[in-house]
């Protein structure tokens, strides 16, 4: 067992029950023998465990002996109890005669002595060690019959001693081992502690290959430690969707495979290699290579003689061949039962999928191409053929090539990818030309990329010739440099470059021509270009993609030109990436309800296929389309948490950083401000050291909700107003977030003319386009902005149909319409929109709103005071919104800060604490304070 199961000094990762079970053991020797018996499948931590038991014996000055099976001694009776005895051998003199006979005969007589005959001796021998001893056995079920018969004798009669034994074995026993044992069987790791012992093992590289180490390995404890890609091109195993087995990986199964006979050795070996789990291909091609098996050439020229006939004629080739299918029948039946395959009938599935790699790494490289060179021959599905002869296949084969093309095609879920990545590979060194098999390599470049796994696509971009493709291999060098996640997506002065490679492809390659599109218009978002790199990036959509654009043409143009698209239908499209990128066109203009519904499907999507870039995308925009259309911001919270896991994981420092602005908006919003403002600075620094500013709106946004949350609406405005400094970018999805809160914070904060300028600047800009999310905030605009004799109108537009699927949106219009009502002198009526108010802001987490309006409330005398220490007294002498006014004086709040909260004038305000101290007797806000019992 790896070192890397351990956890510390003494834990092994996953196994503490079976650790406790074995630290108890040394411990209670004093009182009587114990058995304690391990089972599990090779690599679970069998032996692991007998160390740990050892390091606890020794601890408590307990001797150990142990024994385990040995290659070497395969067929010696005995050997394996000799090995355990040894050490006590000394002392034969110190045991009974008829002991010490025994004990001789068995490892040195002619005569055997009977399996109880030993036990007894055997445990008069270790009682003569001083105290108690333990006994500890390894590869139980492996061990030389002779002494696996003895030490089962000695697991029964050990009750009455002081003798412990801890027996581990591969096959789960059949009957207990001693009436009194206590059994473990060990299974695989639960799939936090198979990703805590991967992380620990330290051979994986990526989050994409942990995922894809966790999925071959099944929980087993040894896998999890020992595979890995290893930076290297994908072999064998890769075409059954695994990954290469190490040595120590498959020493733990070689003695497994050492006894088998030669017919049984090659249908392991096809089964092992085959892509098809059909009886009859697998049975076919073992035929085959017995046939060509140098070994089983004698048995095929005996089959032949025993069909001659009787003019001494050689029989048909069907006696030959029906000799040679007897062979690998029996051959089939001796790993069937042996345990390592199991047939059902019309296919094969191997017990233990890990034997499967380990029978590939024991065997030579000639041997598993002849093997492939049967399975190409023998398999009936053209594909899987395909793969198994391009093994054996050395120089050009374009037909052969161009069927490996097809295997890569379809879905790719789990470790498929392993499969569709080595076929690509496999198909571009036998592609008959270098443009063929540069194309086929950007097809597994940008598998592995979408997958998370950047060393492998460098490694398949490395390998395309550039210089001899011309035009083309820039072209696809550039989209590829642009694919990997740790590449900075930033660069203005890259956009034109890339629309330059477009044009250039664009007639012999309009799919890469797009991409280099799409590759432009992203930087042109990351780092929020001007209209000179836009329209570059306009123009070359309009001039080289045909009308109707399609998916990745509307996101292109959502990048750079969101109002462009904003009134095209979003039709959504049956295949995965056309959901992503309309997903991502809907978030981008706005239109939420079609994005939240298409983002959710293109998750499903991702995570069935395993495409962990596009995971963190997905997951930001999910969470930051929740904050409005949902009633409850708890999941978007963990999407955002999630998607920040990954990115880093994955190495989108971008996408990180965009996850943590994501949060530290939800967090402002939930009224967490040290969190929010935490959030923030970690984003200003990352975007400092990314070199873009696009974060920076996240960071702006959220120090504005954390100041309006709080009251502090000047200062709130002065961060919203830094989002609207040009008006003439396209609008973004922080901008139409900003819009909503700057007109929320505009009265409190004496900015009303200002905002109304805003507001108007936005309105002429999107008359041409206008998304839901925009429409619905410049609703809600007119109503709070609208001079006191259109306000209520404006009001109930803004609370009509529709207007509760958006509930942040709904909880702010609500609470403006409340303060509108009181400021109006309109205090009853305004109670209703004020309770609305405070029951969605407290439903949806924003704690901070939720106050504001129960203050606002408050001060309506439409809720009890929240104190009932302040006395009858002052309830009597102070009207509602008085005593809302003194109890927020008398926390040390400002006037200005107090009619920011309550949007009165600090003049207002300074007039109701005049009237308030008399009434209360008190001269100063100390005394206020004491008065009220703040």
């Amino acid at each position: 067992m790896s070192a890397h199961m351990w956890s510390g000094d003494r834990d092994l990762v996953g196994r503490g029950s079976a650790q406790e079970l074995v630290a108890a053991l040394p411990a209670a020797l004093s009182g009587g023998g114990r058995v304690l018996h391990l089972s599990g499948h090779a690599g679970t931590g069998k032996t692991a465990l007998l160390q740990f038991a050892g390091t606890e014996a020794e601890r408590l000055d307990i001797p150990v002996l142990a024994t385990a099976w040995a290659p070497a001694e395969r067929g010696l009776r005995h050997a394996a109890l000799h090995g355990l005895l040894h050490p006590l051998l000394a002392r034969l003199t110190d045991v009974p005669a008829q002991d010490r006979s025994v004990l001789e005969e068995a490892f040195g007589g002619a005569a055997q002595p009977a399996p109880q005959q030993l036990a007894v001796a055997a445990l008069r021998l270790l009682a003569t060690a001083p105290g108690p001893v333990l006994v500890c056995v390894d590869d139980f079920d492996r061990l030389d019959d002779a002494s696996r018969d003895t030490l089962r004798e000695m697991a029964r009669r050990c009750g009455g001693t002081q003798v412990g034994m801890i027996v581990a074995q591969r096959a789960e026993p059949a009957a207990p081992l001693a009436p009194d044992a206590l059994a473990v069987t060990l299974g695989p790791l639960s799939d936090p502690q198979a990703r805590e012992l991967v992380e620990r093992s330290g051979r994986v590289t990526s989050y994409a290959e942990q995922e894809l180490v966790l999925a071959v390995a099944a929980g087993n404890p040894l896998a999890l430690t020992e595979l890995s890609l290893n930076g290297t091109g994908l072999m064998d195993a890769a075409g059954l969707g695994m990954l290469p087995a190490t040595p120590r990986l498959a020493e733990a199964y070689a003695e497994d495979l050492a006894d088998l006979s030669a017919p049984a050795r090659g249908v392991l070996l096809v089964a092992a290699l085959s892509m098809s789990s059909l009886t009859q291909d697998v049975l076919g091609a073992g035929t085959r290579l017995l046939a060509g098996d140098a070994a089983a050439r004698s048995g095929v020229d005996a089959a032949a003689r025993s069909g001659l006939d009787e003019s001494g004629q050689h029989g048909s080739d069907e006696v030959v061949r029906s000799g040679l299918d007897k062979d690998v029948r029996s051959g089939l039946d001796e790993v069937v039962r042996r345990g390592l395959v199991a047939d059902h009938g019309d296919r094969l599935r191997f017990a233990q999928p890990l034997l499967r790699v380990a029978v590939l790494h024991l065997e030579s490289a000639a041997r598993r191409m002849t093997a492939h060179a049967a399975l190409g021959r023998s398999v009936t599905s053209p594909l899987h053929a395909a793969w198994h002869t391009a093994q054996c296949t050395a120089g050009v084969e374009e037909e052969l090539a161009g069927r490996l093309d097809a295997l890569a095609d379809g879905p790719c879920q789990g470790t498929a990818v392993l499969t569709f990545l080595a076929a690509l590979e496999c198909a571009a060194r036998l592609s008959a030309d270098s443009e063929r098999a540069a194309g086929r390599l950007q097809r597994a470049a940008e598998l592995a990329a979408y997958q998370g796994l950047e060393e492998q696509a460098r490694r398949y971009a490395r390998g395309i010739d550039v210089p001899e493709l011309g035009e083309y291999g820039r072209a696809v060098q550039l989209w590829l440099h642009d694919l990997m996640p740790s590449t900075s997506s930033v660069g203005r002065d890259r956009v034109p470059e890339l629309c330059s490679a477009a044009r250039a492809v664009a007639a012999s390659h309009p799919e890469l021509a797009q991409k280099l599109l799409h590759a432009a218009a992203g930087r042109c978002w990351w780092q929020q270009a001007g209209p000179a790199e836009r329209r570059t990036v306009v123009e070359a959509v309009e001039d080289l993609r045909p009308r109707p654009w399609n998916a990745r043409d509307l996101a292109i143009m959502a990048l750079v030109e969101p109002l462009a698209v904003s009134r095209v239908p979003l039709h959504p499209a049956p295949g995965q990436a056309d959901r992503f990128v309309l997903g991502q066109t809907a978030h981008l203009t706005g239109d939420l309800g079609r994005a939240a519904l298409l983002l959710k499907a293109a998750e499903a999507d991702v995570r069935a296929a395993g495409r962990h870039l596009h995971l963190p995308q997905i997951l930001v925009a999910r969470a930051l389309v929740e904050v409005w259309l949902a009633s409850q911001w708890q999941s978007a919270e963990a999407m955002t948490e999630e998607a920040r896991t990954v990115a880093l994981r994955t190495g989108q420092t971008r996408w990180a950083a965009r996850a943590t602005g994501a949060q530290g908006v939800i967090k402002a919003l939930q009224g967490r401000h040290d969190k929010a403002l935490e959030c923030a600075a970690e984003v200003e620094e990352a975007s400092l050291h990314l070199g873009y500013g696009k974060q920076l709106r996240l960071a702006a946004l959220t120090r504005a909700l954390t100041a309006s949350g709080t009251g502090r609406y000047a200062e709130g405005y002065a961060h919203l107003r830094s989002l609207f400094t040009e008006l003439t970018t396209p609008y973004s999805f922080e901008q139409l977030w900003g819009l909503a809160f700057l007109v929320e914070a505009a009265r409190p904060a004496g900015r009303l003319d200002d905002a109304r300028d805003v507001v108007g600047q936005v309105e002429s800009m999107t008359r041409t386009g206008r998304g839901p999310l925009l429409a619905r905030v410049l609703t809600y605009a007119e109503a709070t902005l609208a001079p006191d004799e259109e306000a209520e109108a404006r009001y109930r537009a803004a609370l009509g149909d529709g207007a509760e699927g958006w509930p942040l949106l709904y909880g702010m219009t609500q609470f403006s319409y409340g303060a509108w009502l009181r400021r109006g002198r309109r205090v009853v009526e305004s109670r209703g929109p004020l309770a609305t108010a405070e029951n969605v802001f407290r439903k949806l987490g924003a704690r901070t709103r939720a106050d504001l309006a129960a203050l606002e409330l408050r001060a309506t005398g439409g809720a009890e005071a929240e104190s009932e220490s302040i006395g009858d007294e002052v309830s009597r002498v102070l009207s509602p919104q008085q005593l809302t006014i003194a109890r927020l004086a008398a926390r040390g709040l400002s006037n200005r800060a107090i009619g920011e909260q309550l949007r009165l004038s600090p003049r207002t305000v300074a007039s109701h604490l005049y009237q308030i101290f008399p009434k209360l007797g008190v001269s100063s806000r100390m005394q206020l304070a004491e008065r009220l019992k703040v």
